[in-house]
């Protein structure tokens, strides 16, 4: 039975639930519940899975909370699947029969590839599907707030539209067209924008390449700036958080929040940014200062804000962002269906399998 050692995120630890006969009966039925979401059949797919992949099912599955505790599970390990922790040369030493090492991320700064290939131990990134659904949802919050699909839903008379503060009424149509005689005003074109994106990572390259689709100007600011030819790639121009803020006329957000990223963007920010900009957070509420946006909403500075993340989740009746007509708010649905959890989680297997059966 082979030994697969993880990152004890919330996500990876899945593979415990699917590999590991031992694993946890309350996690087990945590899992079933969260994916019945999409995938009531869930138990029976895990069931389908080890059948599937024999190789590594079972296997033994070892959850680890930091870099020592995954130093330390090392000896025994013929896999290991992390996001965050390091793997250089003094892991690899630690880990005589280690035959596979399987990011959960598609950047390898966390691992020493040379030091693997020394070994002849792939070291493999991860493109996730779910980063895609991410990515998605982000855009369609974007143009929902620009073209104001959420706001006015619906309002299909000039009765409803006028009862909701819009001066609707129809033009002299013998002299001019009759289109928008709802009269909103503030609808914005993607097209000839720009947008700022906050951490050009594995979410955020795939928001600038639909950004390019749509010939909207790409800037994007985070700690290291990209290699030249990556930002080729994503026709991105480097910029500083202020300068993002300046010059963007729409903001996606796309860091983990982490000491370095809690409240990164405050008043300092919003006061600098252009007038009517859209802000759209699908990564996590607190990298914006709650009360800054709430004073920013206020002003009018703000054309529109979609969030996807709140500062309480669940949330309540009175969260204050709830009164904005120019808030956009969906319930943590970003990663789309269960499915693409699934398919993330079997390709990982796949990876592993074939590490352990070829190495």
């Amino acid at each position: 039975m082979p030994t697969i050692v993880i990152q004890n995120d919330h996500i990876i630890r899945a593979l415990s639930v699917m590999l590991d006969p031992e694993c946890d009966p309350e996690r087990l039925a945590g899992f079933a519940d969260y994916y019945s979401v999409d995938m009531p059949e869930f138990p029976q797919w895990c069931e389908e899975l080890r059948k599937k992949y024999p190789a590594v099912a079972p296997s033994r599955v070892v959850l680890t909370n930091s870099q020592e505790e995954f130093r330390a599970a090392l000896p025994e390990a013929d896999a290991v699947v992390i996001e965050d922790f390091v793997v250089g040369a003094e892991e690899l030493a630690l880990a005589p029969n280690l035959k596979i090492v399987q990011n959960f991320r598609t950047d390898m700064r966390n691992i020493d590839e040379a030091a693997c290939a020394a070994r002849n131990i792939p070291a493999l990134p991860f493109h996730r599907t779910v980063n895609v659904a991410v990515g998605e949802h982000a855009f369609s919050l974007m143009m929902a707030l620009a073209k104001k699909t959420v706001e006015t839903n619906k309002l299909l008379t000039i009765e409803a539209l006028q009862a909701e503060g819009w001066p609707a009424r129809e033009y002299d149509r013998r002299h001019t067209a009759n289109s928008n005689w709802a009269r909103i005003s503030g609808v914005k074109n993607m097209f000839g924008s720009t947008l700022g994106i906050v951490g050009l990572g594995s979410v955020g390259r795939y928001v600038a390449n639909w950004a390019n689709a749509f010939d909207m100007e790409v800037i994007y600011t985070q700690r290291n700036q990209l290699d030249a030819d990556l930002e080729k790639q994503f026709n991105a121009r480097y910029v500083s958080l202020n300068e993002l803020f300046e010059q963007s006329d729409f903001v996606s957000i796309h860091v983990p929040l982490n000491d370095g990223t809690k409240g990164l963007i405050g008043a300092e920010q919003l006061d600098r940014a252009k007038p009517g900009i859209v802000i759209v957070n699908i990564a996590r509420a607190d990298i914006i200062q709650k009360e800054a946006l709430l004073s920013a909403l206020d002003s009018g500075r703000i054309g529109g804000v979609g969030m996807d993340v709140h500062y309480k989740e669940p949330g309540d009746d009175d969260d204050p962002f709830l009164p904005y007509k120019n808030v956009v708010m969906s319930p943590h649905i970003a990663i789309g269906s269960r499915v693409n959890g699934a398919v993330d989680m079997e390709a990982m297997v796949s990876n592993i399998s074939n590490g352990v059966t070829t190495s």
